[in-house]
């Protein structure tokens, strides 16, 4: 029986988010070894729980058959604490995860810069600007964005990354074949099809749970060097991934908040006032780890660096400027229509849509029209909505803003 059989079987005689397989790592050398010899002597081992012990006598090697077969169905790769591909950050961790299971490829990413980037479901329309734009820069100068691929502050980490052409990693808190969030499938998709990677401990089948989000946090935070944080009050799930990140002694990073007294922002701000790193650019993050990755960082990449190459007039530096800055436009919320202009002619339908996708584009206008306007106007459930409006928006031609507000953009 090949030794993937036990590094399975093993991990799932435990919770996530537990250490005690790694104790009897230590203490056995490998999961085979521990089931041959661990197994008989089960009362001897006294760091473990009776319930512990209870499981690990009920777990069958066939239940790690089962996920095997199922990864192999459904084309997720298994990789476990020995194998090369495991990030090497993650590997350092407390209760690191015995076996990772993924989509995508991990290659190359240990000579990579990871920034993670986390922030409130409940994000405001600045909120997810100003993260896509962050992202959108951190990605063109060389970073891979991971994220949890939530609603809100997370899935504009990932649009930025993918709208700059970056790699990002959603790190999930479900199954891979769990479509959790739902309206996040297309997501999913243009994250392996620009060569990112989907990632979870759980194996296929796992549902989406509230108690798992702040175990798989460890993870987001543990595969980064720093985590960033753009919008968050004070109870916002977010933070728990900062916590892990600084007990992990990775770097933290906060941005300004807009508004004091703004409670969108009470979280940022005790993290600042802790001493995390303030970020008012993309600069700010990138720059802490340019000597650490000279050959894969390009700052010059940046929006906000502007310095001129050697003979270059001010034209001709005006010229990239606006280059860079029409690049990243697709992140940004625009700017409603002057009055003058007649918003009611849109662009013909593009031919490449779907057909789901051509009804929901149909219904749309420059002017941002709510969720629930464009359900009842489609005749579509709420959720294949939503699925869809996420879709156009990777696509570039849809934007959203808050109030589950959707409109076109005006290209």
């Amino acid at each position: 029986m090949d030794s993937l059989n036990y590094w399975v079987w093993l991990s799932q005689c435990f919770v996530p988010g537990s250490d005690k397989p790694n104790q009897l790592l230590q203490d056995f050398g490998s999961p085979e070894e521990f089931y041959k010899q661990g197994l008989p002597e089960l009362k001897e081992i006294d760091y473990l729980t009776d319930v512990e012990r209870s499981k690990i006598e009920r777990t069958s090697l066939e239940r790690a058959d089962f996920i095997l077969a199922e990864c192999k169905r459904l084309g997720i790769q298994v990789i476990t604490l020995e194998n090369a591909l495991y990030p090497k950050h993650l590997k350092t961790i407390f209760a690191a995860p015995l076996v990772l299971y993924l989509k995508g490829t991990l290659d190359g990413l240990d000579d990579i810069p990871l920034i993670t980037v986390v922030g409130t479901r409940d994000a405001s329309e600045y909120g997810k600007r100003l993260t896509g734009n962050i992202c959108f820069e951190l990605a063109r100068a060389g970073a891979v964005i991971v994220s949890g691929c939530a609603v809100g502050i997370d899935c504009y980490a990932h649009l930025g990354a993918l709208k700059a052409g970056g790699r990002t990693i959603s790190v999930l808190g479900c199954g891979l074949d769990v479509n959790y969030p739902s309206v996040h499938r297309e997501l999913k998709e243009q994250i392996l099809k620009k060569g990112g990677v989907l990632l979870s401990e759980l194996p296929p089948g796992t549902e989406a749970s509230p108690s798992i989000f702040p175990i798989r946090n460890r993870i987001m935070a543990g595969m980064s060097l720093g985590t960033l944080v753009t919008e968050a009050p004070e109870h916002s799930g977010s933070l728990i991934t900062a916590q892990h990140a600084l007990e992990q002694g990775r770097d933290i990073f906060c941005v300004p908040p807009t508004d004091l007294y703004s409670q969108a922002y009470s979280g940022v701000i005790r993290y600042l006032r802790d001493g995390a790193t303030p970020v008012f650019c993309a600069k700010d993050v990138i720059l802490e780890y340019l000597s650490v990755y000279p050959h894969t960082i390009d700052v010059s990449r940046l929006l906000d660096s502007y310095a001129a190459p050697a003979g270059q007039t001010k034209a001709e530096k005006k010229a990239v400027q606006k280059q860079h800055v029409k690049a990243a436009q697709p992140v940004q919320t625009p700017a409603a229509p002057p009055e003058e202009e007649d918003i009611s002619k849109k662009p013909v339908t593009p031919v490449s849509l779907n057909e789901n996708e051509k009804r929901i584009y149909n219904c749309l206008e420059f002017k941002p029209k709510v969720a629930d306007e464009i359900a009842a106007a489609s005749g579509m459930e709420m959720k294949d909505v939503l699925a869809v409006l996420t879709a156009l928006e990777i696509k570039g031609y849809v934007f959203s803003c808050s109030g589950s507000r959707y409109g076109l953009l005006n290209k």
